[in-house]
Formats: structure tokens, C-alpha cells, sequence
């Protein structure tokens, strides 16, 4: 499998994550609540941030970063949440890989609890 120009082994595509699409639901009494909506669970290529990435990310202050890609869908942007092992992470950054549809790169940061 190519990804652009490299080749791409599909078996890197082992995490299994949910995406959530965040959303305000109206609750009794008309309270309206941010709430996460399970959008759809992917196969992607998981990998923390290491390195001179892992310096980039702290200066940034971003929590347990990492780069996750998963097959191209259009249903998701900036404001939905990468599920994995009960962990929250928030999209810093989202590549649609030389604009062919075929994959997203993200960015992800842990979101912090409180």
C-alpha cells in the first residue's frame, strides 16, 4: 500500500480508536450540555511523538502527544476527539496527505481531566 510516495505496510494499522464528534445536546428542562457523540471506530497507525518532536510538543505544552493515521473520511475536523484506552486526545493538527483522500495524518494531544 502507498501512502503518497512511500510504501506503507497495512499491518501498521493495528489501534483500534473511536472517533467522537463533540455536540451540544438539549437536556430536560432546555439545559443544553456538551456532549460526545461515538461518530465511527477506525483501524489507524498509532505512534507517540519521540524525539526532537517530543521537545516541540513540550515547549507547546501538549500532553502525551502523538501522530495517528487513519483512512480519509470527511466527516471529521479540528473539533472531534481520538478515543483510545478510555484516554481523551484532542486534534491539534489534521493533513489530508497530498490532498488525495485517501488518508489523514493527525495530531493529537491528551486532554486534560478538570
Amino acid at each position: 500500500m502507498r501512502i503518497g510516495t512511500k510504501v506503507t505496510n497495512p499491518g501498521d494499522f493495528r489501534t483500534r480508536v473511536t472517533l467522537k464528534k463533540r455536540m451540544v445536546v438539549e437536556g430536560t428542562g432546555g439545559f443544553q450540555t456538551p456532549s460526545l457523540i461515538p461518530l465511527a471506530m477506525v483501524w489507524a497507525k498509532w505512534v507517540n511523538v519521540h524525539g526532537s518532536e517530543a521537545w516541540a510538543a513540550s515547549s507547546m505544552n501538549a500532553m502525551r502527544a502523538a501522530t495517528v493515521t487513519i483512512r480519509y473520511r470527511d466527516d471529521i475536523d479540528e473539533t472531534c476527539v481520538v478515543v483510545l484506552d478510555g484516554n481523551n486526545y484532542e486534534i491539534t493538527s489534521m493533513d489530508d496527505i497530498q490532498q488525495r483522500h485517501e488518508y489523514i495524518e493527525l495530531k493529537l494531544q491528551l486532554i486534560r481531566s478538570g
